[in-house]
């Protein structure tokens, strides 16, 4: 059952909506959109989304979403969204976990927030984890922290993106450096995914974003496509690459695909010939039902974006879950962690009751369960997981350093 908070903003007039998606924890996550032509049908549909990428990951937590129908652009941006804010301080300190979406940024939210007389965009997850303003503070600026040449939070939704696609290619007993990748969007969670695949040797042999598509089947240089501004044209950012028209990307072969921007990225005719046998999902509504099943109909896996955009969700829990403030790196690497478990349990249900991935998800989030009362993060089942691997980890270094030092 969902809850729906409605707001007509008395300067401007647009509309804005806050859903709530269950009522079966104390607090409900979900990021706020700015976006021309947003609608409350739109926000409820992807408050929903939240709410399976909660219950898969088992957290103590509900599904939310916030959006106003704004123009990014506009230059009163930034005193709209502050007025929207300031509407919602009760629900930002009773229940509200707000994150960023389309239109928006982490710092932005979190600067007008504190002008709203609002701590955090986040702070209900301190009351709601029993913490102190200290640590809760010291959390927050671990999203700050630089992990080789992105920070933090610039790269945890797309190392999940990236870490689905690598469990997936494992469970299929294929090694990173042997996989080709084309990816779909360059911006922030397309750059992070990329950064992350490249770590592990993937070779990504195409890359598309709204202006064009580049292409080198011997693989792109994208440590060079990193170290640009963001943005950038891929274009311009690869001159020794074809170009393509950016539609092209779906004609390309390769291992995997990764669809890092926009919705309903791939038609139902494309979806017959595609020549990929993998297909990951970030962003939010990347494929529709009907594609999707075509897809799976052809005999192309289809990893959900509820499963390959659940970054945000389980960063949190990540970062939040330990009873220390972990390091940067330690999220990310719990973060690796929880997708090899989740999508090694997915995928291995999805192959003994011969379904599809998203139907294996939708079996995990459809366990009734009330979780009103427990502590949000740190208690699901992959994130005791994450800790019990990180806790292995540690022993053997200080093992090994032990008998270095004897």
């Amino acid at each position: 059952m969902s809850t729906t908070i409605q707001y007509t903003d008395p300067v401007e007039g647009f509309s804005g909506w806050l859903v709530y998606d269950g009522h079966t924890a104390d607090i409900a996550a979900g990021g706020f959109r700015v976006q021309p032509g947003v609608t409350e049908e739109l926000v409820a549909s992807l408050a929903s989304r939240m709410t399976l990428k909660q219950r898969v990951l088992g957290l103590g937590v509900d599904g939310a979403k916030a959006g106003i129908d704004y123009d990014p652009a506009s230059p009163g941006k930034a005193a709209a969204v502050r007025r929207f804010l300031g509407f919602l301080r009760e629900e930002l300190s009773e229940r509200f976990s707000m994150g960023c979406d389309m239109g928006t940024r982490w710092h932005e939210l979190e600067e007008l927030a504190v002008l709203e007389g609002i701590p955090s965009i986040k702070y209900v997850v301190k009351k709601a984890q029993g913490i102190g303003d200290q640590d809760f503070f010291d959390r927050l600026r671990a999203l700050d922290a630089p992990v080789g040449a992105l920070t933090l939070g610039q790269r945890r939704a797309g190392h999940a993106l990236a870490h689905a696609a690598l469990a997936t290619a494992r469970r299929q007993g294929r090694e990173p450096s042997e996989l080709t990748c084309s990816l779909q969007g360059f911006g922030n969670m397309g750059r992070a995914a990329a950064y992350s695949l490249l770590e592990h040797g993937v070779r990504i042999t195409a890359v598309a974003d709204a202006h064009a598509c580049v292409v080198d089947p011997r693989g792109l240089d994208i440590a060079r496509m990193l170290d640009s501004d963001q943005t950038s044209a891929v274009d311009s950012l690869a001159p020794g690459a074809l170009r393509q028209p950016r539609e092209s990307l779906l004609d390309l072969p390769a291992d995997v695909l990764v669809l890092a921007a926009g919705e309903n990225a791939i038609g139902e005719e494309q979806a017959r010939v595609l020549p990929c046998p993998v297909v990951v999902v970030g962003s939010n509504h990347g494929l529709s039902a009907p594609v999707e099943q075509t897809l799976a109909d052809h005999g192309v896996l289809v990893v959900p974006d509820f499963i390959g955009g659940i970054g945000g969700s389980a960063s949190i829990d990540a970062l939040f879950g330990p009873a220390a403030t972990p390091t940067p790196q330690e999220v990310l690497d719990s973060v690796a962690a929880m997708m090899d478990d989740l999508l090694d349990d997915l995928l291995s249900r999805a192959r003994n009751l011969r379904t599809t991935p998203r139907q294996a998800a939708l079996d995990f989030a459809s366990v009734a369960i009330d979780k009103r009362g427990d502590r949000p993060y740190g208690t699901g089942p992959y994130s005791q997981s994450a800790l019990r691997r990180a806790a292995r980890t540690r022993r053997t270094v200080i093992g090994a350093a032990s008998g270095e030092n004897r």
